[in-house]
């Protein structure tokens, strides 16, 4: 069995997968795990979702995407209803990808590595290097359900990967599993430093 690194989720739109990634998040640094990176997050206005925006861990907060019906001017690129806007994306999401100045092993958490995050080339890179095979990184992230990109389909299928998908059924205890086999992989890196 090769030596995870990569903690994947998947599940369709809406199911708890932010949520999930905001409570693993909590639960590893509580056990003394460093971690960087970004998640995702709905915006709602009178609680019609008009928009996602992206936060880093450290709370910057910058516009993934919006709906169309409230953006002025030219759209380059869209999902569905909503505009996407690169530019604001990569300004708070690219940073959050560095690796921390502190030393030791670090959990790197992307969610997520989706169509509309990809529209940005530079993101599209920092995650190839992420996922190559001599890449030191280990990561938490979540991935669309569908089939939809090649990298992400690589993501998902790597030989360094568990993946776990998320229903309504086990997205209030799947976080026990995912915990533990993020620790082992830890406690099994400390010990070859």
């Amino acid at each position: 069995m090769a030596n995870i690194k990569y903690f994947l989720m998947t599940g369709e739109p809406g199911v708890g997968k932010t949520t999930l990634t905001k409570k693993l998040n909590s639960l590893l640094r509580s056990e003394g795990i460093k971690t960087c990176g970004f998640y995702t997050e709905e915006v709602r206005q009178n609680r019609i979702r008009e928009g996602f925006d992206v936060v880093t861990l450290d709370g910057q907060r910058g516009r993934l995407a919006r709906d169309m019906t409230v953006m002025s001017g030219l759209v380059k690129f869209r999902v569905g209803k909503y505009a996407v806007l690169v530019q604001e994306f990569e300004n708070v999401a690219l940073p959050a990808l560095k690796q921390p100045n502190e030393s030791g092993p670090y959990l790197l958490i992307i969610d997520e590595i989706g169509k509309m995050e990809f529209f940005s080339h530079s993101f599209k890179t920092v995650v190839q290097e992420i996922f190559r095979p001599d890449s030191k990184c280990m990561v938490l992230a979540t991935l669309p359900l569908r089939n939809s990109d090649k990298l992400i389909e690589n993501i998902r299928n790597h030989a360094n990967a568990k993946l776990w998908t998320v229903t309504r059924e086990n997205r209030n205890c799947l976080h026990g599993n995912i915990m533990e086999e993020v620790l082992t992989s830890f406690n099994s890196n400390r010990k070859q430093i």
